[in-house]
């Protein structure tokens, strides 16, 4: 007989197995249709990522919250929308700044998001390849 593994997989805990729980909710699925179809309503046009451009799609778009006050309940206007890599990089500046941490949310995330644009934009005026922003 083969002896089983007891190698476990952390879990996350409180607030963030919460969290985490929901992003894999059909709620969450469905607010994000929600959204999608608000941003087509209101915009008239396909939602892109705010730092980079990149088109943004159900399958592959990431939203991040402005708040997180609502969770489960948001505001669609809560929300904008930004590809993954430049999710990652708002997120990689937040979560490891303590000025960004405790700057409100909302204000934060508009001025990050300024900041990776103009960023790129320098890289790009430069001719190199845009890597993360604001993470290395």
């Amino acid at each position: 007989m083969r002896a089983t593994s007891t190698r476990r997989t952390p879990r996350p805990r409180g607030r963030r197995a919460s969290y985490d729980n929901y992003l894999a909710s059909r709620a969450w699925s469905d607010k994000r249709k929600q959204w999608y179809a608000a941003w087509l309503s209101s915009a008239g046009i396909e939602p892109s990522c705010l730092v980079c451009g990149r088109r943004w799609t159900l399958k592959s778009g990431h939203l991040h919250h402005t708040t997180y006050a609502r969770l489960g309940d948001e505001s669609l206007s809560g929300f904008v929308p930004l590809c993954r890599r430049d999710h990652r990089a708002l997120h990689a500046v937040i979560d490891s700044t303590p000025t960004w941490r405790r700057t409100d949310r909302r204000t934060a995330t508009a001025a990050l998001i300024a900041v990776l644009r103009e960023a790129r934009t320098a890289r790009t005026d430069l001719g190199s390849d845009p890597p993360t922003a604001l993470t290395s």
